[in-house]
């Protein structure tokens, strides 16, 4: 989330970020993240952008673990 919070202002609004990252903790943990934030209110305009931000950023994070590419394979 840190590194989200460096796009503040330009993709991201900071507001965005704690309903961001819980999205992504109900992922890790096995859950639907989009089940989930469905059933967390409306959706502001922004955090789709904020959630594009998170998702490419953690591509990258595997790709850094796994190897290049591995984040795009099936």
């Amino acid at each position: 989330m840190g590194e989200l919070g460096q796009w503040d202002g330009d993709f991201v609004e900071s507001a965005d970020l704690p309903m961001v990252a819980q999205a992504v903790r109900v992922s890790f943990n096995g859950g639907d993240p989009v089940a989930w934030r469905d059933g967390a209110g409306p959706v502001p305009e922004s955090e789709p952008r904020a959630m594009t931000v998170a998702l490419a950023l953690i591509a990258d994070f595997v790709d850094s673990v796994d190897g290049p590419g591995a984040s795009s394979n099936p």
